[in-house]
């Protein structure tokens, strides 16, 4: 028997001595047994107090709930880019939370209450003071992005949002929608982009500030105008090193859905917060009549770095997703379904008295409803949207 236990000691004596180190930490650190304290694991992990413990006890007693979601928001509108559409998630959050928002003068050069500027940052001039006792907490108008200025107007903790859409496209929506008189005034043939493709500098405005053609995106992204001119290799790799590192998340308009549900985690918003409808679509596509087979190719030589910034933050929203874990692409599908039934009770049932499409919660957010006041926010323009922001917030729409 003794002999049995000797061998038992020698084959076990790391764990016993373990067993005994143990008891006596914990000898030392519980209070004196009692069934009032120790009624459960979950007691002795709450009892220990442990300096970053691996443990989360979940109780049934009632807790606060903490709101921890983002509300200072700059988002950087660009042109043609599926901004506006966009533009309409972080203006219906602004006005369910009563947010201040970064406004230009109802009557201004641009001749467009939401319209701050098209080639300069803020300043006191095409932006309204916030109201007394209020600072700005939300910037989603046109405007060209500048670090230290907009990091003036913009609490310390704002999450920067831009948007990129591919280079050949974006020009081509921009021929369609804004139809620039330098280059259709002076061109009169019956493929005019085509021809201004063959020599851009000839028709192209001396500012790349004044052109809608020249490397827009990246000019609206704050790109200096001699870095434009240059087309040096080396500065457009810094300038896009510097968006990277000034902006939180670039939504990439051909995986919009995808960008909004990593915009939702990133805010930490409700899947019912960045609902949207698609807005400012175009109606004749084709119009440019962009059918030359060298167009695109031709255009990559021009638009150098918006094809630089476009590629680098194609790629990043690609990392960044990975980063977010095998459960993304779920919650990407259940956003998309909920998208659907959405636009489907706005464009139907949503006027019908006392309709609501109810929508369960999720593993990714609390459920909700969506009622037709939901609808009409949903669809509401750009304009009037501003246009009663602006009520409210200053008591006038034209000032």
């Amino acid at each position: 028997m003794i002999r049995a236990l000797e061998l038992f000691v020698k084959r076990n004596y790391q764990l016993i001595l373990v067993a005994i180190v143990l008891f006596a930490v914990l000898s030392i650190r519980l209070p004196p047994s009692s069934s009032q304290y120790y009624r459960t694991p979950g007691d002795i992990y709450r009892r220990l107090e442990l300096e970053n413990s691996p443990f989360k006890v979940i109780t049934t007693t009632a807790e606060k709930v903490i709101d921890n979601r983002i509300y200072h928001v700059a988002f950087l509108k660009v042109h043609k880019s599926g901004s506006t559409t966009a533009q309409n998630i972080f203006l219906r959050f602004g006005w369910e939370h009563n947010l201040t928002f970064v406004l230009p003068p109802a009557h201004n050069v641009f001749k467009y209450p939401n319209i701050i500027s098209l080639r300069e940052a803020m300043h006191k001039n095409n932006t309204l003071p916030p109201p007394k006792g209020k600072l700005y907490e939300m910037l989603c108008n046109h405007v060209i992005y500048n670090r230290e200025v907009f990091r003036s107007y913009m609490p310390n903790d704002t999450f920067y949002v831009g948007i990129l859409r591919e280079p050949y496209e974006f020009f081509k929506s921009t021929l369609n929608y804004l139809r620039p008189g330098y280059l259709y005034n002076k061109i009169k043939t019956s493929v005019p982009a085509s021809d201004f493709l063959k020599n851009p500098l000839k028709y192209e405005p001396k500012s790349a500030l004044f052109s809608f053609t020249n490397n827009r995106m990246a000019v609206e992204f704050g790109c200096p105008e001699d870095v434009v001119k240059s087309n040096d290799i080396q500065k457009i790799a810094e300038f896009v090193k510097n968006v990277d590192t000034d902006f939180n998340l670039v939504i990439i308009a051909e995986h919009f859905e995808e960008s909004v549900v990593l915009l939702r985690r990133y805010l930490r918003w409700s899947t019912k917060e960045v609902l949207y409808l698609d807005k400012n679509i175009a109606k004749h596509k084709n119009e440019t009549k962009l059918v030359g087979p060298y167009d695109r190719q031709m255009y990559k030589r021009w638009a150098r770095i918006d094809y630089a910034l476009y590629e680098h933050f194609f790629k990043k929203l690609r990392d960044q997703i990975r980063e977010e874990g095998y459960d993304f692409d779920d919650e990407l599908l259940h956003f998309k379904e909920i998208r659907r039934m959405v636009s489907e009770f706005c464009g139907g049932d949503s006027k019908k008295t006392g309709a609501k499409l109810v929508v369960q919660k999720s593993k990714w957010s609390v459920g909700f409803e969506v009622t037709n006041n939901d609808c009409v926010l949903l669809k509401k323009s750009e304009i009037p949207f501003v246009q009663d922001i602006r009520l409210r917030q200053y008591g006038s729409k034209d000032i």
